[in-house]
Parts: structure tokens; sequence; C-alpha cells
């Protein structure tokens, strides 16, 4: 029963955390991105702000895992401030990813992800987000 507990709090204090830190990936991304990615989402229901939001989620679902399960040793506040800062270092290699494929390719990428055209533009991006998730991930508990 004591297991039990732990796990169920434990559980709690890295979902608490993951819901904060992907709010703030998406704030992060809204930043990024011309115009509010919150109503090009439910609002306009835009594909191309759908996909890359949901690859950035998933980015960092990666990160989040990896991050919980390679703290399993330690005091559950210092597996969380590890986890966080982790995720943080990915949001912040996602937004500068965007800005870098904006830099160089041709027009302006976020005008072409969120016209929803299904423009290519934004699967590029999608994958970018969920591979710099896959090697954050993969490089934490090296």
């Amino acid at each position: 029963m004591d297991q039990l507990r732990d796990n169920l709090g434990d559980a709690a204090a890295y979902s608490m955390a993951g819901i904060v830190l992907l709010v703030v990936g998406f704030v992060a991304l809204d930043l990024v991105t011309p115009g509010r990615l919150r109503n090009l989402i439910w609002l306009d229901h835009n594909r191309n702000a759908v996909m890359l939001a949901t690859a950035q989620v998933v980015g960092l679902s990666i990160v989040l895992v990896a991050g919980a399960r390679d703290s399993i040793a330690v005091e559950l506040w210092r597996g969380v401030l590890y986890t966080t800062i982790y995720v943080i270092l990915a949001i912040a290699v996602m937004m500068w990813s965007f800005v870098l494929i904006d830099w160089l390719t041709p027009g302006k990428l976020g005008t072409l992800l969120l016209e929803d055209d299904g423009h290519p533009a934004g699967w590029i991006c999608g994958a970018v987000f969920i591979g710099i998730g896959a090697v954050i991930g993969a490089a934490i508990g090296l």
C-alpha cells in the first residue's frame, strides 16, 4: 500500500509539471508563429497549426517520459526539477529550430504554415520538433 501511495504521488507530481510545461511550450510556440495559435487551432481549425502543436506535444512528452524514467533513484523534487530543466531546454531548442528553418528557407515560414493549405513545410517543422524531443530524451541518463 505504501508503494501505491508513493507511486500515485510521483505520478501526480510529474503530471502537474507536465501540464504546466506543455502550456509553456504552447505559449513559446505561439510567440514564434504569426497570429494567435490558440485561435488558429480552436476557432479556425487550421490543420497546419494543429499538426505543429501536436508535434510539439509529442516531442515534449518524449522528454517528460525520459526525465521521469531517469529520475527514479533521486528524491521526487529533484526528479521533477531535472525533468523541468530538460523540457525547458527542449522548448528552447524547438523554438530556435523554428526560427532557423524560417531563416534558411524561402518565404516566411510562419505565414506558410498557418495558411491552412497543407503546405509541406509544416511536416518538416513537426518532424524536427519530434526529433528534438527524441534526441534530448535519449541523452537523458547517458
